[in-house]
């Protein structure tokens, strides 16, 4: 056998040890069961503990909103008269000037 031939062979071996460990590489491992359940067990605490974050924020947020409203209506009604005929003008103004510039295709952020 001559050093071509034996240079042929080598590159030829270790060429097919490249694409072994490459068919190798591609092949991906499938999950087991325990695994997959794991992982939905770990997804359904998180969406849970989401949902009691969101929750409690919601809740929060309406009694300090409810808690504003009637400290205003009992400790100056003339205020909140006033700041509810002001939202009944401007809301309507700014909900048109919105539509308006979502209908020129401008993007708001």
């Amino acid at each position: 056998m001559s050093t071509q031939e034996h240079d042929k062979d080598n590159v030829i071996s270790k060429l097919q040890k490249d694409w072994k460990q490459l068919d190798e590489l591609g092949t991906p491992q499938l999950p087991t069961l325990e695994t997959l359940n794991e992982q939905l067990y770990a997804a359904k605490v998180e969406r849970k503990r989401a949902f009691h974050k969101e929750l409690s924020i919601f809740i929060i947020t309406a009694l300090v909103i409810l808690t504003a409203l009637t400290a205003a209506v009992l400790q100056a009604p003339i205020i909140f008269i006033v700041m509810q005929v002001t939202a009944l003008i401007a809301a309507p103004i700014i909900f048109f000037v919105l539509t308006k510039r979502k209908q020129e295709g401008s993007i708001l952020s």
